[in-house]
């Protein structure tokens, strides 16, 4: 079953607040990636799509200098909690937040220059309506970018602790994570091709974060990714699992340093007409 009610959401948000870090995220990869290839420019009014805790909605507003416009937006209101108070950290002024359904949106015709959407897209039932609310809200020429999740099995970041947890606790891990159901190439340029887009690109990014605070980094994905796995276990319980985890990711480790791959999908469209 996919976390797609907005009950479920309110739910993952409790955990994604208690392991937000302030200001810029430690792993700014993708981010970077997406105001590159959008070519986001200062004095540029954007939206960004299921923005959660802040990616990359936080990192777009802090490289426009503060000229422009960056609408922050997640189906809950508690989700972007975390994401107002980065914004504050950073005295991002020109981020504004609203609780938006992104098959639905709450904007005039024409409004944005450019979409961001990072990780959202692949949870909605409804993905050509997402498309067609990007195409609908952005002014002529304006683009837009969707990143989404690649295969599960090329995404290390989720596949080893999620084997480890389950091993360790002994429960069935489960069929592929809803996170991972717009992997398969094509599935970007079919959601762009709906939404009336054109220019349209589809390719895959990938690159290696390099994690020194392994401790840390464990730590904060078992209290999120794994909440309702790990909020009854003892002190000692929840250690042991973080030990197993450590352990599970020791072919990654070189030097005392965690190299984590990580695969997702681009798609890019502009709107011409």
């Amino acid at each position: 079953m996919g976390m797609r009610s907005k009950d479920q959401w309110i739910e993952r948000s409790t955990a994604w607040t208690k392991t937000s870090l302030p200001g810029i995220s430690a792993d700014d990869t993708f981010n970077k990636m997406i105001i590159t290839e959008v070519k986001i420019l200062p004095g540029e009014k954007l939206l960004d799509l299921a923005s959660g805790t802040g990616n990359p909605a936080i990192s777009i507003a802090n490289s426009m200098n503060g000229i422009g416009e960056v609408f922050c937006t997640d189906l809950t209101e508690k989700m972007l909690h975390s994401a107002r108070h980065r914004a504050e950290d950073l005295n991002l002024d020109i981020v504004k937040f609203i609780a938006a359904d992104m098959a639905s949106l709450p904007f005039a015709d024409n409004k944005f220059d450019a979409i961001t959407c990072r990780f959202g897209a692949m949870f909605s039932d409804d993905k050509v309506s997402i498309s067609l609310e990007s195409h609908r809200t952005l002014k002529k020429g304006g683009r837009v970018a969707y990143i989404v999740w690649g295969s599960y099995d090329e995404n290390p970041p989720f596949h080893i602790p999620r084997q480890a947890v389950c091993s360790y606790l002994g429960i069935e891990e489960g069929s592929t994570p809803e996170r991972h159901s717009m992997s398969a190439p094509g599935d970007l340029e079919k959601m762009l091709t709906g939404g009336n887009f054109s220019r349209i690109e589809e390719r895959e990014l990938r690159y290696k974060n390099s994690i020194e605070d392994i401790k840390g980094y464990v730590t904060r994905n078992l209290k999120r990714s794994f909440f309702k796995e790990t909020e009854n276990l003892t002190e000692a319980e929840f250690e042991a699992l973080r030990q197993a985890v450590i352990k599970a990711w020791e072919p990654y480790i070189k030097d005392g340093v965690l190299l984590v791959p990580n695969y997702a999908r681009l798609g890019l469209g502009w709107k011409t007409s």
